[in-house]
């Protein structure tokens, strides 16, 4: 496999009208995890978003089973997609098969934070583990 292959982020799902999906994924934008501040769609925490007769479905990528932001994080997709879609009925599911990872984030997210090594959204809210100054470890 080529190494810029592996480190692609994988193609989010999309289906429905391209008008809807726009003013969705606009509106996904703005959803933000508050441990990192990126969007979910930067963060790679949304699997697929399909929409067809009046109905949206949003699948979303979690962090872990650890992550406390989880369900917020899925309340506020859910808004947004209601907000952008206001007469459609909104179907969401977490996605428990599906592991995130760091190569799911952006292109884009991983040039502005400088690289992934250390990147976990599951622990210490996004940000890198730090060992305290103990000279005994």
């Amino acid at each position: 496999m080529n190494p810029s292959q592996a480190s692609a982020p994988p193609e989010l799902l999309l289906a429905g009208p391209a008008d809807a999906l726009l003013r969705s994924l606009d509106a996904l934008r703005g959803v933000r995890d508050p441990g990192v501040g990126a969007s979910i769609l930067e963060l790679g925490l949304v699997e697929s978003l399909r929409l067809r007769d009046g109905e949206a479905e949003l699948c979303l990528v979690t962090p872990g089973a650890s992550c406390p932001c989880s369900d917020l994080t899925a309340d506020a997709a859910f808004r947004a997609i209601q907000q952008a879609l206001p007469d459609t009925d909104i179907y969401l599911t977490q996605d428990h098969a599906v592991e995130w990872s760091p190569r799911r984030v952006s292109t884009a997210l991983r040039h502005r934070l400088g690289g992934l090594p250390d990147f976990h959204p599951e622990t210490e809210r996004g940000l890198p583990l730090q060992r305290p100054d103990n000279p005994e470890d």
